[in-house]
């Protein structure tokens, strides 16, 4: 911007800019903390799969080996159901010769990892949801840029954010 203004002794020339609108700032900063916390949420998720599966690969092992599926079921903190709907999804392993109590430490130890990343997720998704209700309180996007920012229903947004008050940014 140049503003050129006369005066008695000559031309002054302004060449600063504006002060962006406090409302565009606050959507412009809403809008990236939103944007990096779905990236989070996804890397988040893109983590948890594949130890996901690195457990139920152990689980099926540990069950090849000859473990009680109640001893699996204690150690991994799934039902016991779910482990024998896992052994029975791998039906082609070969028993491994590996001690059961090895076993064992690496099915808790993917499974305290699982853990972990689940209460990342949920503390990801409460900042997710204090984001959305602040941008919903201030106003200055509407339910539908939310949803393209955060990969959700715009009806879902509503009722998320229905009576929630915003927290810091």
């Amino acid at each position: 911007m140049s503003i050129t203004h006369q005066d008695d002794s000559g031309y002054y020339r302004y060449r600063g800019t504006p002060k962006p609108d406090p409302a565009a700032r606050q959507a412009d900063k809403l809008r990236r903390l939103l944007k990096a916390n779905r990236q989070r949420i996804a890397f988040n998720a893109s983590s948890s799969r594949p130890l996901s599966v690195r457990l139920n690969q152990h689980i099926a092992q540990a069950l090849r080996d000859g473990m009680k599926v109640t001893r699996l079921a204690e150690a991994s903190g799934l039902s016991r159901w779910t482990i024998r709907t896992i052994g029975l999804s791998f039906d082609d392993l070969l028993p491994s010769g590996t001690h059961p109590e090895q076993q064992l430490a690496v099915i808790a130890a993917l499974k305290s990892e699982l853990a972990e990343l689940e209460e990342a997720k949920a503390a990801l998704e409460e900042r997710r949801l204090s984001l959305l209700a602040a941008a919903r309180r201030l106003g200055v996007m509407d339910d539908f840029e939310l949803a393209a920012l955060t990969a959700l229903q715009s009806g879902d947004i509503r009722k998320m954010t229905w009576g929630l008050q915003p927290g810091l940014l």
